[in-house]
């Protein structure tokens, strides 16, 4: 008979195996388009960093959560231990960053030429590789700041098969603690804030677009059109999903500090619901692409 902890274990394994794959093929692809295509097209940049980000965040917190739930013998020492929560952070913030740089450049280019971002419009393809540079050099200093901050990060066992590799051992009572969730939580609000108003703004362009299509009777334009939409849907369902299944976290973290309370419920939670976004977001993209695709072969 399986306990709770193995069931749980095999559920994060699961998805963390379906994740993966998805992620590596959709690496994959555009990869292969990135390189291949006549016309590069610069959101490929955007969407191989946000598979490989994706990839790190299975590998380095669904893993190991399955390990300690499976009590299987921990062989890493405190530094490694370290290590492997530095990029459970790291990998969850380039996600974030990967997520928000694609909503933004997708509300770029399909901002009206008449706009206040038309002269943008023509640049942004070119600032797509400084942008990425920019969120790995900003989340790998920011990370290194909040880490010397974990002063009291053990390997907290109470036998030699648990490992606290899972998601990091935070103290409700440790003022350090504190002040990373607080600079973290403000962090993901910001980036996320700057989704929403990105995706608010697609969704007025594509109001405002649908109202004026309905007077153009020409099929190639409509179906050129129908493209960019298909593919700002495909941004928007994206974004609306790592709002909905990260937007818990912080919270139950809060919640935990606030009350000083730690429910081993709540921490699960949370990790599952971090797993959610990776492990679906590229199926997402991988089926917009097939979507554009064959409505492309009937052009």
């Amino acid at each position: 008979m399986l306990t709770f902890d193995e069931i749980l274990g095999i559920a994060y394994l699961l998805l963390t195996i379906v994740g993966f794959v998805g992620n590596c093929k959709l690496l994959f692809l555009n990869s292969f388009s990135f390189f291949t295509a006549q016309r590069t097209r610069s959101k490929n940049l955007i969407i191989i960093n946000l598979a490989f980000s994706n990839v790190m965040v299975l590998l380095f917190r669904g893993i190991p959560t399955t390990t300690r739930l499976w009590r299987i013998i921990c062989l890493l020492n405190d530094t490694g231990i370290k290590i492997i929560t530095y990029m459970q952070k790291l990998s969850r913030s380039l996600s974030l960053c990967s997520t928000c740089l694609l909503s933004v450049f997708q509300a770029i280019i399909i901002s009206p030429t008449n706009s206040i971002w038309a002269q943008l419009k023509m640049r942004a393809p070119k600032y797509i590789i400084p942008c990425i540079l920019l969120c790995w050099i900003s989340n790998l200093l920011l990370d290194v700041i909040l880490f010397q901050y974990l002063d009291s990060l053990k390997n907290i066992t109470e036998n030699k098969y648990d490992c606290h590799t899972g998601f990091r051992n935070l103290d409700v009572y440790n003022k350090n603690h504190v002040i990373i969730v607080t600079v973290l939580c403000v962090y993901d609000t910001l980036v996320m804030c700057l989704m929403t108003f990105s995706s608010s703004y697609m969704i007025s362009i594509l109001y405002i677009h649908k109202k004026n299509i309905s007077y153009i009777h020409n099929n190639n334009l409509s179906t050129k059109i129908s493209h960019e939409t298909i593919a700002t849907q495909a941004i928007l369902l994206l974004v609306g999903t790592f709002v909905l299944l990260n937007v818990f976290s912080p919270i139950f973290v809060l919640f935990m500090f606030h009350f000083k309370c730690r429910k081993t419920w709540i921490t699960h939670t949370s990790a599952f619901l971090s797993l959610w976004y990776p492990a679906v977001c590229p199926f997402i993209l991988i089926s917009i692409d097939n979507q554009i695709h064959r409505s492309c072969a009937y052009c």
